[in-house]
C-alpha cells in the first residue's frame, strides 16, 4: 500500500464519512498536516515526503535519509499517525463550538485553547473506537518530544508555557531544566483538566452503540468544552502573548513552528520515551510491560515495500517529465508538470454527471462499431429499450442484448484542456467536461495506453500518460485541476503531435477543450491557425471543444459550443460523427 491508498482507506475507516463531506489532499509542499474547513466538510491536509537529494528527504520538519532502514520506519510511523489524529478530528470535533466564545479573545490564545481541548476529545474518540492505534501514537509522540526543543531553549515564556502543556499531556513530563514551580503547578492543573474531560468523553463513548448516539454526545460536549476552554484561557493570560500556537509535528498545525529540531533521536532513546508516552496516553499508573513487545514491534516494523512503491512511482513520474520536456523543447512552456491531487474533488462531481457520461457512450458506441453488423445481440448487456419494445410488442425477439466489448476500430486519442486564467471563471465547468471525456476515453478506447490527457496554460500538466492506467491518482490530477497563466494552445497541440508520431492506429485524433483565445506571445494567433492546418494535412483529426466560446470556429473546421459537460453529449458527439464521416 502507498501513501495515497493508505490515507484514503484509513481515514475513510476512522471518519465513517465519505469524499462527500470529507476531502484529502497529499501535499509535499507544505511542512506540517493541518485540518481546514470548506463548503462541504473537513480537509485534511496530509504530508508526503519531499526529495531533497538522491535518498533524501524532508518531512514534518525533518531531514531523513531513505538509506537508513530506522529512518524510514519513523517517517511511516509518523505519516500514519497523522492520519489517525486528523481521522479522528474529522469525527467527532465540532470547532463550531466555539464560535461565539472566542469573541473579543487573544487569537493565538484562544487557537491553542481549542486545540488542546479537541485533541483530548480527539483521543477520548481512538481509545473508545481505535484503541489498537495507541502503541504507534505512543511512538509518535515518543519521536517529537525527543525532535522537541528544551525549556531553557525557547526564547518567550508564552510559549515556554503551552509548550511545556503538550509535552506533559502527551508523555507526563516537560522537556528541561529550571522551571519555576508555579508554571509547573499552572501546567498541571492545565493538564489534569484536559485529562478529566477526556475521561468523561470516553466514558460517554463507550456507552454508544448508533452513530445517532454519537451525534448527541458530540452536541452535549459543548458546555463542558467551553467550561474548560474559560479555565485555560485565563491561566494562559498569565504568560503573556505568542504569536505561535504549538503542536507536535504529526498533529494539525497552525502555522508556523519553530519548536523542533530537523534531526530525530536514536532508536533507544526513542523506545524508552515510547513506554513512557504510552503508559500516559494508555491511562496507566506506570509502564506496562505487557506493551514493551507490541512497541518494539511497531518501532521494527518491515516498510520496505513502502518505499519500493513510493520511490518506484516518483522514478516513473519524473521519466514521464523528461519525456516531455523532450517533446515540448521547441516550444514556449515555462515548465512540465504534474497538476495538485484531489480526489474527493473527482469523486464529487462524477456522481453527478453519470448520466451525461452513460448518454456520450451510447451514441459513441453505435459510431464506433464499424463492423457493419447490427449491434444488437442475443447475449451480453440487457438494452433496456430495447426490452421494453419487445414486451410491449410481444414479438418473439431475443436480440435485446448489447455487447460488452465493442467491435472497434483502433483509435488514439490525446485530449487537450486549456486551464488559463481567462477560463477561471469556468474552472468547474472545464473540469468537469475533462472528467467526462476521460471516463469516455477510457470506455470507448479499448486499449488503456491509447490515450492521454493534458492540460496547460504557459505550462504543461501532464493528467494521464499513453503509458499511465486510469487509476485513482490520475483522477485525482483531474479533480485538482485550477486555472492562472497564459493560454500556450499552439505549443500544447505542438506536443500532441509529437506524441502522435510512431504510433499505427488507425485514426489519430487531437480534442481540443478551450475558449481559444490564445496568449502569452507575439502572433499567437497566427500559430493557432498555422498548427491546426499542419495537423490536417497530417491526416490526424483535431476537434475544439469551445467552452462558452464561438471562437473555435475560427480555427477548427470539427467543433461545438458547449456552457456546460450536460451539453456534451448532444454537441461532442455531432462534431465527432462529423469528423468519423470525412
Amino acid at each position: 500500500m502507498d501513501f495515497f491508498d493508505y490515507a484514503w482507506t484509513t481515514t475513510f475507516q476512522i471518519t465513517k464519512k465519505g469524499p462527500e463531506n470529507l476531502k484529502i489532499l497529499l501535499k509535499n509542499s507544505i511542512n506540517y498536516p493541518k485540518i481546514r474547513v470548506d463548503k462541504h466538510g473537513y480537509v485534511l491536509y496530509f504530508v508526503v515526503p519531499r526529495k531533497t537529494g538522491k535518498n533524501l528527504v524532508f518531512f514534518q520538519g525533518m531531514h531523513l535519509n531513505l538509506e537508513n532502514d530506522f529512518e524510514r520506519r519513523i517517517l511511516w510511523l509518523m505519516y500514519k499517525a497523522s492520519i489517525y489524529h486528523l481521522s479522528a478530528h474529522a469525527a467527532i470535533s465540532n470547532f463550531k463550538a466555539y464560535k461565539n466564545w472566542v469573541k473579543k479573545k487573544d487569537f493565538s490564545k484562544a487557537m491553542f485553547t481549542i486545540s488542546i481541548i479537541e485533541d483530548a476529545i480527539a483521543n477520548a474518540y481512538l481509545k473508545a473506537y481505535w484503541n489498537f492505534l495507541l502503541p504507534e501514537l505512543a511512538v509518535a509522540n515518543s519521536v517529537s518530544y525527543l525532535r522537541l526543543k528544551p525549556f531553557s531553549r525557547i526564547p518567550k515564556r508564552a510559549l515556554r508555557f503551552r509548550t511545556a502543556i503538550i509535552s506533559q499531556y502527551t508523555v507526563g513530563k516537560i522537556k528541561g531544566m529550571k522551571i519555576p514551580k508555579e508554571m509547573r503547578l499552572d501546567v498541571e492543573k492545565i493538564v489534569s483538566q484536559l485529562k478529566n474531560l477526556e475521561k468523561t468523553t470516553l466514558e460517554k463513548f463507550l456507552q454508544t452503540e448508533k452513530n445517532e448516539d454519537l451525534k448527541n454526545i458530540i452536541e452535549g460536549l459543548t458546555e463542558p468544552k467551553l467550561k474548560t476552554a474559560e479555565s485555560i484561557y485565563a491561566v494562559l493570560s498569565n504568560y503573556g502573548e505568542s504569536s505561535q500556537i504549538p503542536a507536535y509535528p504529526y498533529m494539525d498545525n497552525h502555522g508556523n513552528n519553530t519548536l523542533f529540531y530537523k534531526k530525530i533521536g536514536n532508536e533507544n532513546s526513542t523506545m524508552r520515551i515510547a513506554k513512557q508516552a504510552f503508559a500516559v496516553i494508555s491511562d496507566q499508573n506506570k509502564e506496562s510491560d505487557g506493551k514493551h513487545e507490541e512497541l518494539e514491534k511497531i518501532l521494527n516494523e518491515d516498510v520496505s515495500q513502502v518505499f519500493y512503491t513510493w520511490k518506484s512511482f516518483e522514478e516513473r513520474k519524473n521519466k514521464i517529465l523528461e519525456k516531455y520536456k523532450i517533446l515540448g523543447k521547441n516550444t514556449n512552456f515555462n515548465s512540465f508538470v504534474f497538476p495538485e491531487e484531489d480526489y474527493a474533488e473527482y469523486l464529487r462531481r462524477r456522481v453527478l454527471l453519470g448520466s451525461s457520461i452513460r448518454r456520450i457512450l451510447e451514441k459513441l458506441r453505435l459510431l464506433k462499431n464499424v463492423t457493419g453488423e447490427d449491434f444488437r445481440q442475443e447475449a451480453g448487456l440487457v438494452d433496456l429499450q430495447e426490452a421494453i419494445q419487445v414486451i410491449a410488442s410481444k414479438s418473439q425477439r431475443t436480440d435485446i442484448f448489447v455487447r460488452e466489448e465493442l467491435q472497434t476500430r483502433e483509435d488514439r486519442w490525446t485530449i487537450l484542456v486549456d486551464a488559463s486564467r481567462s477560463l477561471k471563471f469556468f474552472t468547474n465547468q472545464v473540469r468537469d467536461i475533462a472528467l467526462c471525456l476521460a471516463e469516455v476515453a477510457k470506455n470507448v478506447i479499448l486499449n488503456q495506453n491509447a490515450w492521454g490527457m493534458f492540460a496547460f496554460n504557459n505550462n504543461f500538466y501532464i493528467i494521464k500518460d499513453f503509458d499511465e492506467m486510469f487509476t485513482n491518482r490520475i483522477k485525482a490530477r483531474i479533480g485538482g485541476l485550477t486555472h492562472g497563466g497564459m493560454s500556450y494552445i499552439p505549443d500544447a497541440i505542438k506536443i500532441a503531435v509529437e506524441g502522435l508520431k510512431g504510433h499505427v492506429e488507425e485514426s489519430k485524433v487531437i480534442v481540443v477543450v478551450s475558449d481559444f483565445f490564445p496568449a502569452g506571445y507575439e502572433n499567437v494567433e497566427t500559430e493557432l491557425k498555422q498548427i491546426v492546418k499542419h495537423v490536417e494535412r497530417l491526416g490526424i483529426g483535431i476537434i475544439g471543444i469551445g467552452v462558452n466560446s464561438r471562437a473555435v470556429r475560427n480555427y477548427f473546421r470539427f467543433n461545438c459550443i458547449v456552457r456546460n459537460p450536460y451539453e456534451l453529449m448532444k454537441k461532442f458527439t455531432k462534431a465527432f460523427i462529423e469528423f468519423s464521416s470525412t
